[in-house]
């Protein structure tokens, strides 16, 4: 299937990371529990694969203090100072070899939802600052999760 640009589906998936975004999109508690795998399969009918079903979850989640510490000090350095401090954890979720999200633990809830929008925009500005992780691959969204763990809402990178 082509457009009239010519470019595949397949280009358009893989390199825009549409399967990432429908994975988001699926917002499920089986997509929730391993948006990889949702990523996977996405990429596996994109790009005509044999359906491969996994046996174990896929979704790689790597809690890191480091990448959380950074961004505090810079959201005191440039005046995100208000939501920093409401994130008690920070999450890499790795989705393919090459794609992850960013999953933000905090104590909002859903009547907080506009502070929680305030921490996503704080976080993406520091990220596109090129003051985000030096992993090799693409950080696709930010997540912002309650204290519960419910995804209050998300944001592309």
């Amino acid at each position: 299937m082509y457009d009239t640009a010519g470019k595949g589906a397949a280009v358009r998936e893989d390199t825009w990371g549409g399967c990432t975004r429908r994975a988001l999109d699926a917002d499920t508690p089986e997509s929730e529990a391993d948006r990889g795998a949702w990523v996977q399969g996405c990429l596996d009918g994109v790009f005509n694969k044999p359906a491969a079903l996994p046996a174990a979850a896929v979704t790689n989640r790597t809690e890191d203090s480091g990448l959380l510490q950074s961004f505090r000090a810079w959201a005191e350095e440039n005046g995100a100072h208000e939501s920093a401090p409401h994130v008690s954890k920070l999450t890499t979720t790795q989705l393919t070899q090459k794609d992850y999200d960013i999953e933000l633990t905090t104590d909002y809830t859903p009547e907080t939802r506009e502070q929680a929008a305030d921490l996503a925009r704080d976080f993406v500005a520091w990220w596109d600052g090129d003051h985000g992780s030096n992993k090799d691959g693409t950080a696709r969204n930010v997540l912002i999760l309650g204290a519960d763990g419910e995804r209050l809402l998300h944001q592309r990178i």
